[in-house]
């Protein structure tokens, strides 16, 4: 009896392991990183005025982003063996129309916007010596690491440092019905994103982030070399970008496509 009992048991754990393996849209892929926080940390008097919970963004989102998050934003991070640049959009309410604003940005050099975002690190991360070596290191050089670490502090919600590499951005106006649809569907993709298996060491390739506020939180998924439902939605948001890059936006097309997704 205990045997049966046994064997029931493995092939109930086996089964859910191949459909969980079958339903995941990340088997053995690139790395992934998946938050849910929440949105705004500091409330403002105005919206304008609120401090937005920004520990989920890169360097780079914060050159294309700035120090808000948006309804949807979208990043594409290429490489230089492949597509060679930096394609992104955000999406933007606008309480007083039935419209929202869809900006698109691009910066076609890989390797100018790693130079950019090294420097930027050295600006906005804090330095941490581990406690066995502080001592080592002169009263005057601990001084000066306190006073980096206190000005990032000062400066983390501050856009100024990452304004000048901010690329020119394009702005368009499209319908909440086609807004709203693309939130819904990048909010399912994140909910219901499953990996499986280990993934491979690989460097070369891209990375998209998606990134949408749900209520009082931000969700936010990133993927090294997306497959499944997250290759077909990068897909098409990239595709929206070089659409409204040549003036060519079509919603029609987009949202029957995401009705197929």
């Amino acid at each position: 009896m205990k045997k049966v009992i046994f064997l029931v048991a493995v092939s109930t754990i086996l089964c859910c392991q191949v459909a969980q393996s079958q339903n995941a849209d990340h088997v053995k892929g690139g790395r992934f990183l998946k938050r849910i926080e929440y949105n705004v940390i500091i409330q403002g008097m105005t919206e304008a005025d609120n401090q937005y919970n920004l520990d989920g963004k890169s360097i780079l989102d914060r050159i294309l982003f700035g120090n808000i998050n948006s309804f949807v934003e979208f990043v594409f991070e290429g490489s230089p063996e492949g597509d060679d640049e930096v394609s992104a959009f955000r999406i933007v309410g606008n309480s007083q129309t039935d419209s929202c604003r869809l900006e698109i940005m691009r910066m076609p050099d890989i390797k100018k916007t790693g130079d950019a975002i090294s420097f930027l690190s050295t600006k906005v991360n804090k330095i941490v010596i581990p406690s066995g070596l502080i001592q080592t290191i002169s009263l005057e050089g601990r001084e000066l690491i306190n006073e980096h670490n206190k000005e990032i502090t000062r400066i983390k919600f501050s856009d100024d440092l990452y304004k000048p590499y901010r690329p020119a951005s394009k702005m368009f106006r499209i319908s909440n019905k086609f807004a709203e649809r693309l939130h819904g569907k990048i909010a399912i993709l994140i909910d219901n994103f499953k990996a499986t298996g280990i993934p491979p060491i690989s460097f070369d390739g891209y990375e998209v982030t998606y990134r949408i506020i749900v209520e009082n939180e931000v969700w936010s998924l990133r993927i090294h070399m997306p497959r499944k439902n997250a290759l077909i939605m990068a897909n098409l948001c990239r595709q929206i970008i070089e659409d409204a890059d040549r003036n060519k936006l079509n919603e029609s097309k987009y949202i029957a496509l995401l009705d197929d997704l």
